[in-house]
């Protein structure tokens, strides 16, 4: 999708304080770069994500527990299960759910150190006057509130939990921000892989990592949202395919493990290749 002229120029104009007119100019031309890289790369096509579920507990489940662990594996069904709770879908509604029922019950998770973390998520929300999704997405919006969001500021920290850079930004790609973008480790391989960013080099900080891939989008031009669940979805695609044969496989559009055998996907319906 497009994104309209008017956020465009509102994200240019932002990227603009946030770095300056100099270095701006340099990393847009290193997301020139990095487009030109990823048009050349086989099977990476572009597609429009759809809009997310207005859910407050998918949010909190899936921002919580995505660090650390492994996505396709231990989040995912995660994820879809609390989906299944209506009264989650408010940040009143995920804390009482918590309190009366057992983590098992509601995500299939054990652990009350896992508990402890969604909760203390939940509230520090609740303390923000945010209840509902549309609270919770408005409050995401400026960056001021993002930040406040990491670990350093909020204090939202569990054994392995914590929120940096990559997962405030997280949250607000699962609330739906058009500019969303959270660099993780898939970015930074294909931005390694592009001579833009050498891996663990200190070259850009965190934020021109991601204003890049903002650019590259906007480039395109596409929405930075679109174009971060493209990168993960390749690079899930990429991983599976070199991986040994199994009963399972992942969908080629949006990433989801699918039997070996199935034609087409369950969640997006596109057609599997190869079957």
């Amino acid at each position: 999708m497009k994104p309209p002229k008017e956020q465009v120029d509102e994200l240019y104009d932002f990227l603009r304080s946030l770095h300056g007119a100099e270095r701006l100019e340099v990393l847009e031309a290193e997301a020139k770069k990095f487009l030109e890289y990823l048009e050349s790369l086989d099977g990476f096509e572009f597609w429009e994500t759809k809009p997310p579920r207005e859910h407050v507990g998918r949010v909190i489940v899936d921002g919580v527990l995505q660090v650390g662990k492994d996505y396709e594996n231990a989040v995912r069904e995660a994820v879809r299960r609390i989906l299944e709770f209506p009264a989650a879908a408010t940040v009143s509604g995920f804390i009482r759910l918590l309190k009366e029922r057992e983590l098992i019950e509601l995500i299939n998770f054990k652990t009350e150190g896992t508990k402890k973390d969604l909760l203390a998520v939940a509230e520090f929300f609740a303390n923000k006057k945010i209840d509902t999704f549309e609270n919770l997405r408005e409050w995401l919006k400026p960056e001021e509130n993002r930040d406040s969001l990491m670990t350093d500021k909020s204090g939202l920290s569990g054994p392995v939990f914590r929120i940096a850079d990559k997962g405030a930004d997280y949250f607000r790609k699962l609330v739906g921000h058009w500019d969303a973008v959270a660099v993780d480790s898939n970015t930074k391989a294909l931005l390694a892989e592009a001579g833009v960013v050498p891996r663990y080099s200190r070259k850009y900080t965190y934020k021109e990592k991601r204003t890049i891939v903002q650019l590259t989008a906007l480039l395109r031009p596409t929405r930075p949202i679109d174009l971060d669940s493209i990168i993960y979805n390749y690079s899930v695609r990429s991983k599976s395919s070199v991986q040994p044969s199994g009963r399972t496989k992942y969908c080629i559009r949006c990433g989801r493990k699918i039997a070996r055998s199935a034609n087409y996907c369950p969640e997006c319906g596109t057609r599997q290749g190869g079957n």
